[in-house]
């Protein structure tokens, strides 16, 4: 996980850095959650007030687009380090830059070419930029799907193995061995296999739903 009292700045100072000298940034809306959660979840947690962030925040995602489609609102643009900081999935942040697009706000990513100013008279082109924020987006997307899977894959090969993570499930014990990494073997860390708890006996009583009706299975560790 990042440290949000440093990504943050990082993030503030790359988008200060890509506007024009009469650009002003008047407000900061930020969270620290994560991007893949539904778009009305978002904006509403507290994980930002455990860090001490060294900037001063006008609220979430949910508050940016309120603030947006007001007809008082100061500001005329929204510009973050890069597109995937609004989302990590394609649709909620496709669904942002439409909200905003609708109340007459145009979202800028640091990253990618965007013109503020007319030309002759004419209307800045988009075209490149879209093009560029597309595939950003799927990218993104695909890139946080491509990690999930391999880590869950990743936990079924150790599971498979033998391993156990956190605290023993009823009826097994951990038994520490030596890490399998030579490294970290040589810095004391062990990993955990389950074996059968001699000292518990006892048979739990088990009850799930399943098809609708509720089934007993009940389980027993043997002693010795």
């Amino acid at each position: 996980m990042q440290d949000p009292t440093l990504s943050l700045p990082r993030q503030l100072g790359v988008s200060q850095r890509a506007l024009p000298e009469n650009a002003v940034i008047v407000a900061n809306f930020y969270d620290v959650e994560s991007g893949r959660m539904d778009l009305d979840a978002r904006g509403g947690g507290h994980a930002h007030e455990q860090f001490d962030i060294p900037i001063p925040r006008d609220g979430g995602i949910s508050d940016l687009l309120a603030a947006a489609e007001r007809t008082d609102r100061h500001f005329d643009y929204v510009i973050c380090e890069s597109i995937d900081r609004t989302a990590r999935h394609m649709y909620y942040g496709t669904s942002i830059e439409h909200r905003l697009e609708r109340a007459g706000v145009r979202l800028l990513a640091a990253d990618e070419p965007f013109e503020l100013s007319t030309v002759d008279g004419r209307k800045p082109k988009i075209a490149t930029q879209l093009l560029t924020r597309r595939v950003k987006q799927s990218i993104s997307e695909y890139y946080v799907v491509d990690m999930l899977e391999k880590a869950w894959d990743g936990y079924a090969v150790h599971a498979e193995a033998g391993f156990n993570i956190g605290k023993p499930c009823h009826g097994y014990r951990a038994k520490h061995v030596p890490h399998p990494v030579p490294a970290k073997r040589a810095k004391g860390i062990k990993k955990t296999f389950l074996e059968p708890d001699p000292t518990d006996n006892t048979a739990k009583l088990v009850r799930f739903t399943w098809s609708g009706r509720y089934r007993r299975l009940c389980s027993v560790v043997p002693a010795g």
